[in-house]
């Protein structure tokens, strides 16, 4: 499968979670800007358990901008 841009794979899928192999970073921001599709579920616990078992820069997002209730998002920096 070959890398995409993160806002198109966003659209394809309506309300699941998808795990992402990082292709490119925003050099100034450190935004994804292109990956490839590893894995999407309506499940969040689905994809996680996934997201442990993949080596290398990955993402974790919901493809909508609202996430479902009961959700929160935090960041930390290494």
């Amino acid at each position: 499968m070959k890398s995409e841009l993160v806002t198109k794979i966003r659209k394809r899928f309506h309300r699941e979670w998808l795990l992402i192999a990082i292709a490119r970073l925003n050099p100034r921001t450190q935004e994804p800007i292109s990956g490839r599709l590893l894995f999407h579920s309506p499940h969040r616990d689905e994809v996680y358990d996934r997201f442990v078992k993949v080596k290398g820069l990955t993402l974790v997002l919901f493809s909508e901008d609202t996430l479902p209730q009961g959700y929160a998002v935090a960041f930390f920096g290494a």
